[in-house]
């Protein structure tokens, strides 16, 4: 029960997050298993428990105050980490980018994904593409699938039912018999939704906007001597409702549209084989593809349409002496898009990438311990770019002391070089966007069940890409400073009790402007509760306060008024409550917004109302 507490409290994401204890381990933050108090940075880890006990669904629920979701379940969500921008947000599978070349800047959709399949999320917040190469600036989400149990045979189901005519049906299994490991699931998950325009404006007409959202996933690996295969795979297809934002005579009116939809499907598989060529030392070679195909249509007939590909291989050596460990690769990338906008010109481009990286983890002391990661990346078109972090923990019992700094970059998207139109000329001669950022933090254990922390992170970023309506491209002109500070409380003032509570403060500015970031929110905080008040029950609360953000606005005529306007606050809180029938069976309840309050996270789209869930879990 201990461990199904502290999971939970792990699930505060975008705010503080109390290290977990040296045994638990993440893989996103050097490639390879490594235990998170050694890392000098901070990791939230979502594990299964938690995604049962707080009974939540989708990635953005997961990820936590740094997802800005726009609307429900299965709407367009960006991620803000550490106060960058969502494109500069890497998403990974298992380890495999999924950030779509297609999409303009080359974001990813955070909103489409839903976690029945996964035994995990892992989020890095600060610079990666030391390890990882471009896109990773604010931080990387990694989902990490389910894969392998105590039994060779361990099936699983849920069921759910609830507000707006939600439905979801999750089955799969997962085992490891001998040397084989596998995880095998399909999710199913069904909602009409509500109306994603807010009641406050005169174009709210009461049309709900739902999604539909199907994702079958499968992992597996099998060692023979000294030989270890692997395989991945994942299917994903949705079909979401979304409003418009050019009604009207002058098309700055945001209004319902029963007849826009979207449509994406992606799918990715991965091969592996890694060799033991020693104790020490291991090599490892895979290769594989990610797809994505999106389109929008209104009222049937298509009116844009996109299709992405993605070619990878890597081939990696790591080698394991003691405390330390040493992985370098090379790793490479054939992008290729196909894009109809619906104001430019078709595009077909695509581009090829080679990236050398080395990362070390070494115990300078008994107490003492430094990470460093070195990466070179040689675009097509562009030419090579280098980053580069380093990091130390200090362990001093009962303080535990890191500092870290970094470099990271984001690379041009295909359609910002090369995408033409009457307002657009393509700018092939685009320069990576830079940043470097460093950050400090402390962690306390006062006794054994109450710890405290805070750390404080800077973050430049220069050579942002902007639209010059001067020069009818994109150039590198614009700069961000982003300056933060976390902090947690948490504690277990009983054994079937434990609370936390975060807080996270974000100046996120135009450094050249001065004006505020958009959707970022200068004070957020967090409240968690976990309690079991008899042996089968456990309850989760989790209370989150936004502050005011600036972000484009509409007034309540539904007609735009500011490209960067001020919103109101917003507190929202949820409870769940899990009913152990039997040691295979239980039974779950849910309650969003138990307030019921209103709010626009982001602006002009209505948060979703009070809302509850119901269902049953089985396992064996």
């Amino acid at each position: 029960m201990r461990h199904l507490f502290k999971a939970a409290l792990f699930a505060a994401t975008s705010l503080a997050i109390a290290p977990a204890s040296a045994e638990d381990l993440v893989v996103t933050a050097t490639r390879t298993p490594a235990p998170l108090e050694r890392l000098p940075a901070r990791v939230d880890m979502i594990d299964r428990a938690s995604i049962e006990a707080r009974a939540i669904v989708t990635l953005p629920e997961a990820i936590g105050a740094a997802a800005v979701q726009s609307g429900g379940a299965g709407q367009q969500t960006s991620a803000f980490l550490r106060g960058a921008s969502s494109k500069h947000a890497l998403a990974l599978f298992d380890g495999v980018r999924l950030n779509d070349a297609s999409t303009p800047n080359g974001q990813y959709d955070f909103g489409l994904d839903t976690l029945g399949g996964l035994d995990r999320v892992e989020v890095l917040r600060g610079p990666a593409s030391a390890v990882y190469g471009s896109d990773a600036v604010g931080g990387v989400v990694n989902l990490i699938p389910r894969s392998g149990a105590a039994t060779a045979f361990a099936p699983f189901a849920e069921a759910a039912h609830g507000a707006f005519d939600t439905s979801r049906v999750l089955a799969g299994a997962a085992g490891t018999a001998g040397a084989l490991s596998y995880g095998l699931s399909g999710e199913w998950f069904d909602t009409e939704g509500y109306d994603l325009v807010p009641r406050r404006m005169a174009t709210h007409t009461g049309d709900a906007d739902g999604a539909r959202i199907t994702t079958l996933t499968a992992a597996a690996s099998a060692q023979t001597g000294a030989f270890t295969f692997d395989l991945l795979g994942r299917w994903r297809e949705s079909r979401t409702a979304f409003d418009t934002f050019s009604g009207g005579p002058f098309f700055d009116l945001r209004a319902d549209d029963p007849n826009l939809q979207n449509e994406a499907t992606q799918s990715l598989w991965r091969l592996g084989a890694a060799a033991a060529l020693s104790q020490a030392l291991i090599a490892r070679l895979s290769g594989g593809q990610v797809r994505s195909d999106r389109s929008e249509s209104d009222g049937g007939v298509q009116t844009s349409a996109a299709e992405s590909g993605r070619d990878f291989a890597d081939l990696s050596l790591n080698y394991t002496h003691g405390a330390a460990t040493l992985t370098g690769g090379l790793a490479f990338e054939r992008n290729s898009i196909d894009t109809t906008p619906p104001f430019a010109n078709p595009l077909s481009a695509g581009e090829e990438q080679l990236g050398a990286y080395l990362i070390g983890q070494f115990a300078l002391s008994e107490n003492i311990t430094a990470t460093a990661a070195l990466r070179g990346d040689d675009y097509e078109t562009f030419g090579t770019h280098t980053t580069y972090s380093l990091g130390v923990v200090a362990d001093l019992a009962p303080l535990r002391l890191y500092a870290s700094y970094g470099t990271a970059f984001k690379a041009p998207s295909l359609s910002e070089r090369f995408e033409t139109s009457f307002f657009n000329i393509g700018n092939p001669d685009l320069r990576p966007e830079e940043s470097h950022s460093w950050e400090v933090g402390a962690d306390v254990r006062l006794i054994e069940t109450w710890r405290v922390g805070a750390s404080y992170y800077q973050t430049r970023i220069d050579d942002l890409i902007d639209y010059s309506f001067a020069a009818l491209r994109n150039i590198n002109v614009g700069e961000a400073a982003i300056d933060g500070a976390e902090a947690y409380v948490a504690l277990a003032p009983a054994s079937w009790a434990d609370v936390r509570v975060a807080y996270a403060w974000t100046d996120a500015a135009n450094a050249v402007t001065g004006q505020p970031l958009a959707r970022r929110p200068e004070h957020s905080w967090r409240f968690d509760l976990a309690l079991a008040p008899v042996e089968q029950l456990t309850l989760a609360l989790t209370w989150t306060y936004v502050g005011e953000r600036n972000d484009v606005t509409y007034s309540d005529a539904g007609v735009f008024s500011s490209a960067n306007g001020l919103v109101d606050s917003f507190s929202i809180g949820a409870i769940a409550a899990t009913y152990h029938v039997t040691d295979h069976a239980d039974l779950f309840v849910r309650v969003d917004n138990v307030t019921d309050e209103t709010y626009e996270q982001p602006a002009a789209f209505a948060g979703t109302p009070r809302a509850w869930t119901i269902g049953v879990r089985a396992r064996y």
